[in-house]
């Protein structure tokens, strides 16, 4: 769990990670492969608990890379794996168990960089979105991916705008996407994607206001750059 003020349009609200919230009604979806964006998508399990959703967004020395929340990750034992979900629908699917490792973090923005054991079948990672992405303000020109109920599945989602929140454990500034529903248990570390199925998000949890909170791309993409990761977004 962790603290923020959230500055938005001149007004303040403490942004706090974790609460329940529902699921947006279905609407007509605008994603153009979401079963990619499905198989991308893993479930985290931290020690015996289904703790949240982590996405792959490349590789490196025969590892998966995949981008979560770091908050999942606090507190909690090393040990850790993910589920991979094969093609079809995710319950039904054929499923594989893979162990889980920290390769680095940036607590100050809520972001983690995970390594994961390469499955025998798995699907392609995740393009990260360009820098100063724009998504369009209509439900369903944005997407979210998390395993809340043990498997992946998209929620279309309605975009606010982009916020700035300042984190009551010190003074770092950092950009997010405030979007109108909330996070849902489960869903931390999961991707926001555009319609293009590129990622421009990861969820970090819901403010006081119920409002779904979202680590910015501009932020990961600088986070990635400085701590050579430019890789991932040269892809």
């Amino acid at each position: 769990m962790f603290l923020t003020m959230v500055l938005a349009l001149g007004q303040q609200a403490l942004f706090q990670g974790g609460p329940a919230g529902d699921a947006s009604p279905a609407v007509a979806t605008t994603l153009r492969d979401p079963n990619r964006v499905i198989q991308a998508t893993l479930a985290l399990h931290i020690g015996l608990a289904n703790e949240g959703t982590a996405v792959l967004v490349g590789n490196r020395n025969g590892k998966l890379l995949a981008l979560s929340a770091n908050h999942l990750f606090q507190g909690k034992g090393k040990e850790a794996h993910a589920t991979f979900f094969g093609p079809g629908d995710p319950p039904k699917s054929e499923k594989q168990l893979m162990d889980v490792d920290v390769l680095d973090s940036w607590p100050d923005i809520d972001l983690v960089l995970l390594t994961v054991d390469a499955p025998s079948k798995f699907s392609l990672p995740l393009q990260l979105g360009e820098a100063r992405s724009r998504p369009g303000k209509l439900r369903g020109t944005t997407h979210t991916a998390g395993c809340d109920k043990g498997y992946p599945y998209l929620r279309p989602e309605l975009l606010i705008g982009k916020v700035l929140t300042t984190k009551t454990s010190g003074d770092v500034d950092a950009f997010y996407w405030e979007m109108t529903d909330p996070s849902i248990p489960g869903r931390s570390g999961g991707p926001l994607v555009n319609c293009d199925g590129q990622i421009i998000g990861i969820c970090s949890g819901t403010d006081r206001k119920g409002k779904g909170m979202y680590i910015h791309i501009d932020e990961i993409r600088a986070a990635l750059k400085r701590k050579g990761y430019s890789e991932l977004l040269r892809r």
